[in-house]
């Protein structure tokens, strides 16, 4: 290990540094004002693919051509964020009917109705307490001011709990609830559990605004081996993202066209390289891009 002793540049000493660094800048102007919205830090994630060795870019490339990939993830992370907020809205609505049908509106508050251990549900419910007490939404103060029950209902439940704490909440149905979810998408169990963990943790590194394009994910999804499409699949990049979002958003009857918008923006940004996102000519065609 070393002393980290980068000093501080100004926006003049970054755009000298990166001509120093064979970048062609066409309009310092531009440059400068990209720089002060866009670090110069978050920016380097997208000087990488555009070295030809450490620290030198290749002949040819400018600043323009950077800003055209930060722009393309930007599109990205906000296509993601949509397709995942129609499965999420979904999951909400289908655990709040499914469950209330069958364990009351109030049954979540009893371990007997889940199929999990005391650690489990005790860690539950003290999410479900801390997400509901701070919630400012119109409809708990409604709740509290006007009825004796201390808990709110499942369905007010879901709609002010996290998207992880959702999931969590997933993971310990019992089985017989969890089917009648599951009804249509012909998934198994420990697979649908799996990709509802890839969808939070994709869906929390679109909301921070964090590099998406060619990241290799941490968590790896489990590939249904009975579906053609999925076989010989990589399970860290992107396009596997992009076909368990477009499978359950096919299999829940929803208007979102995600593989439409993909390929719109794939046409948009042409010079975007595919093959980093795990995209490659077999499995362009299961997504008909």
């Amino acid at each position: 290990m070393i002393t980290y002793e980068k000093p501080h540049l100004s926006y003049h000493e970054q755009i000298q540094l990166l001509k120093n660094r064979n970048l062609i800048i066409n309009d310092e102007d531009y440059a400068l004002q990209k720089l002060k919205h866009i670090s110069y830090y978050r920016l380097s994630a997208y000087f990488i693919p555009f070295y030809s060795q450490k620290d030198i870019f290749t002949n040819g490339t400018t600043f323009d051509d950077i800003i055209e990939l930060y722009h393309f993830d930007k599109e990205l992370r906000i296509l993601t964020f949509s397709a995942i907020e129609k499965i999420e809205i979904f999951l909400r609505t289908s655990i709040a009917y499914n469950f209330a049908k069958e364990h009351t509106p109030f049954g979540y508050v009893d371990n007997k109705n889940f199929y999990c251990d005391d650690k489990d549900f005790n860690w539950f419910c003290s999410d479900v307490q801390k997400e509901t007490k701070r919630s400012k939404e119109t409809f708990v103060k409604h709740f509290r001011d006007k009825y004796t029950q201390k808990d709110l209902p499942i369905w007010m439940v879901v709609e002010t709990i996290s998207f992880g704490t959702l999931s969590k909440l997933y993971t310990m149905l019992c089985p017989e609830t969890e089917k009648l979810i599951l009804n249509g998408i012909d998934l198994p169990s420990f697979v649908f559990k799996n990709w509802l963990h890839v969808f939070s943790y994709i869906r929390n590194i679109s909301a921070h605004h964090s590099r998406l394009w060619n990241r290799q994910f941490v968590i790896k999804t489990k590939i249904p081996r009975h579906k053609k499409e999925f076989k010989g699949m990589i399970n860290d990049r992107y396009y596997t993202f992009a076909m368990m979002a477009n499978y359950v958003l096919t299999a829940i009857n929803d208007t979102f066209d995600f593989k439409k918008e993909l390929k719109d923006l794939f046409d948009k940004y042409p010079n975007i390289d595919k093959k980093s996102m795990g995209f490659n000519i077999t499995n362009f065609f299961y997504l008909n891009l």
